[in-house]
């Protein structure tokens, strides 16, 4: 209800994209599973918070993020529980790859509104745009428990259920989603990886077979049956699919960069590391082929040449987690411990969920002689263990 000296609040509808996550590709031009939220979005009252807030809006729209940003902060300073410009500036920080700060937003909005799927469901993405599939089930999970016919919640549940090793779960869902879509490529592949995790690989093939069939082109096909095989853990027929996919297309967009994660799952490390330097080479702004090579060089303990691609990994998406905790492995083989302790430090803000952090974390901080807080970390690691194990001890 308004107050005697207020305007009547006015909602404005405006059709955002969240962001497009691609499950089977990393190319927007090829078949991806697209998230597409709505916002129903307050405008303040004032007539010239309206017109900030409207022109914030445009911005947004128009992918000038920077007027975009400046004018929903206006719009919070002159109203700082205004939702629909927390909630838009949640946004532009996911896609500046702010993560962090998109993090804080979408909660802080989300403690104002809690019943608003659209924003739970970004929070979401933005976990699982940072692989923390646990924490991004848990909103998926709170999405789907309110709204059960929410397609794109469950298909990212489902997603999340395979990454955490729980692929009879998402059976389920998937099983259900595609008899009300049978052609989804999306859920094709999606129940076709789920039976490849669980051991299934007959079923597999007759779904990854119909997938092949909604493929733009054989290279598409063979990429996308490559990246299937990858995720169900099949690295030499992941590898003769995108050997197929570069005879095809030599230039076809990410080959090289899954390939060389496939290299590296067969434990060839110069040809991964071949593969990720033509893909940095053809994609000079994507961050993933710097940060595999990266992680590929600490692993193998070439911690001094792992620190040039890690750099640029983390220039190009300066919230992944991934990147910040191999720049804090490095720097901790380095002896460097006070560097080391800073990158992992923000590696679990970002992902409290992964053991590792807090495992290499407990020992930069042993090592800078702060052994109360080293043994602090090492309980959460076993913390985090325990709860692993509480999915496949429940399946057995």
């Amino acid at each position: 209800m308004s107050g005697p000296n207020e305007m009547p609040e006015r909602r404005l509808e405006l059709s955002l994209c969240v962001d497009m996550i691609s499950v089977a590709t990393n190319n927007e031009d090829m078949w991806s599973v697209l998230f597409i939220t709505v916002f129903l979005l307050p405008v303040v009252a004032e007539d010239t918070a309206e017109v900030v807030f409207q022109k914030a809006a445009t911005a947004l729209a128009a992918g000038d993020y920077g007027a975009a940003e400046n004018g929903f902060a206006v719009v919070l300073k002159k109203q700082p529980n205004h939702v629909g410009a927390l909630g838009n500036l949640g946004v532009v920080y996911s896609r500046t790859q702010r993560s962090a700060r998109a993090l804080e937003t979408y909660q802080r909005a989300l403690r104002l509104s809690p019943g608003d799927l659209a924003l739970r469901l970004n929070l979401g993405l933005v976990y699982f745009k940072q692989e923390s599939y646990q924490l991004a089930a848990k909103q998926f999970s709170r999405i789907v428990a309110k709204q059960p016919n929410h397609r794109q919640a469950q298909e990212l549940l489902a997603t999340c259920q395979i990454h955490l090793g729980e692929a009879k779960l998402a059976i389920s869902s998937l099983e259900s989603l595609k008899k009300s879509d049978p052609k989804n490529a999306g859920v094709l592949y999606l129940l076709g990886m789920a039976y490849l995790k669980n051991r299934q690989p007959d079923k597999a093939k007759l779904l990854l077979d119909e997938m092949m069939l909604t493929a733009l082109s054989p290279a598409q096909a063979h990429f996308l049956l490559g990246k299937a095989y990858y995720d169900g853990a099949l690295f030499a027929e992941s590898r003769e699919a995108f050997l197929k996919v570069l005879e095809l297309e030599p230039v076809f967009p990410n080959a090289h960069l899954e390939l060389g994660k496939v290299w590296v799952s067969l434990r060839e490390p110069e040809k991964a590391q071949a593969a990720f330097l033509t893909a940095m080479e053809t994609n000079p702004q994507d961050s993933e082929a710097p940060y595999f090579l990266g992680s590929l060089l600490v692993n193998e303990g070439r911690v001094d040449e792992a620190l040039v691609p890690l750099a640029r990994a983390e220039r190009l998406k300066p919230d992944f987690w991934g990147t910040l905790y191999y720049l804090g492995k490095a720097t901790l083989q380095m002896k460097k411990p006070a560097e080391a302790i800073a990158f992992l430090q923000r590696a679990a803000e970002l992902n409290g969920e992964e053991d590792a952090i807090y495992y290499q974390l407990a020992q930069a901080l042993r090592a800078s002689g702060r052994l109360a807080e080293a043994r602090t970390a090492m309980e959460r690691v076993s913390q985090l263990k325990a709860k692993k194990r509480a999915p496949l001890l429940r399946g057995s």
